[in-house]
């Protein structure tokens, strides 16, 4: 199963789109948050695919819930923005929660810079931002693959897909 993931988009649908079209075998999409508009009608465009939100803090009149346990393939997985766990401070908060669901995979955003470490049994992404990168990032997503061989978590440069730099 492949998983698309996406946060930090702030207002640009057009390339939410672009990125969900590059995968068309991307089974399920999560989107991490900032801005939850930016996802409107993609469940109902790819009626094929799993969608699974969550909000960021600029998502302020949501009622998507700011976190939540997604099991895939067997594979539990804590979807969350991560300003409510403190990670612009560090990961501990968002390490201590994922163990404490049982999550083999935590995915965050709101630092707009990706991520992809493995650390005490748990697989930590950030897929960083689609439009607003920081810290000499590039614009960027991430991608999940769950195989009978294991997982395979990895962040991909959007500025590549589109044919730029």
């Amino acid at each position: 199963m492949k998983i698309l993931v996406m946060s930090d988009s702030h207002g640009r649908s057009d390339l939410v789109l672009k990125c969900i079209l590059q995968h068309p075998d991307a089974e399920a999409v999560f989107f991490l948050g900032d801005v939850l508009i930016d996802m409107k009608g993609m469940d109902k465009r790819f009626p094929d695919r799993q969608f699974y939100c969550v909000r960021g803090n600029c998502d302020y009149d949501s009622d998507v819930p700011m976190e939540r346990l997604v099991t895939l393939q067997g594979i539990p997985m804590l979807l969350t923005h991560g300003h409510a766990h403190g990670i612009k401070y560090g990961l501990d908060g968002l390490i201590r929660s994922a163990a404490n669901q049982g999550a083999k995979i935590a995915l965050f955003g709101h630092t707009h810079v990706p991520y992809n470490q493995y650390h005490d049994g748990i697989y930590l992404l950030n897929p960083g931002s689609l439009t607003r990168p920081r810290d000499c990032s590039r614009p960027s997503y991430g991608l999940i693959e769950i195989t009978h061989r294991g997982i395979l978590t990895n962040t991909a440069d959007f500025n590549q897909f589109l044919g730029i730099g």
